[in-house]
């Protein structure tokens, strides 16, 4: 999943403390419902430890109930075997949540399908692991879910 819409009015925050914006507030939870009306709840999240993925965590983490949750500098802007090295560690009948950015989050998603599919913010690949390879089963994206709504 790639962070949450993050606020960019404030210049005297670095990228890494920057927070998120109002629909990044709106879209964190709703995605979170999503995740769970679906039945793809995580027992455990590895997540940057930038402001804007933590935050996104936050409000979505209260959807989840009883999560292990494991923050990582090396997602705060991961390469593409980072984050393949953060799926390959969970275990059977885990799911597992990747909470991430781009470009890492559009490009791992390329690697695993062939095929370019974008990943603006609050996106979410779910993928399933079938005889020892990745298979995408659905892109979340909140404006095809939610529509487009009151842009922040």
């Amino acid at each position: 999943m790639r962070h949450a819409k993050s606020d960019w009015n404030d210049s005297s925050l670095s990228d890494h403390q920057r927070p998120l914006n109002p629909r990044g507030k709106r879209d964190a939870p709703r995605m979170a419902v999503k995740l769970f009306e679906l039945g793809w709840q995580p027992n455990r999240v590895l997540t940057s430890d930038s402001q804007r993925t933590m935050e996104t965590l936050d409000l979505m983490k209260g959807k989840f109930g009883e999560i292990s949750i494991e923050p990582l500098t090396e997602l705060y802007h991961p390469t593409v075997p980072t984050l393949f090295s953060c799926m390959a560690s969970s275990q059977p009948e885990e799911t597992l949540l990747i909470l991430a950015h781009n470009p890492a989050t559009e490009l791992a998603v390329y690697e695993l399908t062939g095929e370019y599919h974008p990943m603006p913010t609050a996106a979410c690949a779910l993928f399933i692991e079938q005889d020892d390879t990745w298979v995408c089963q659905q892109i979340l994206r909140p404006k095809e879910i939610f529509g487009k709504g009151k842009e922040a």
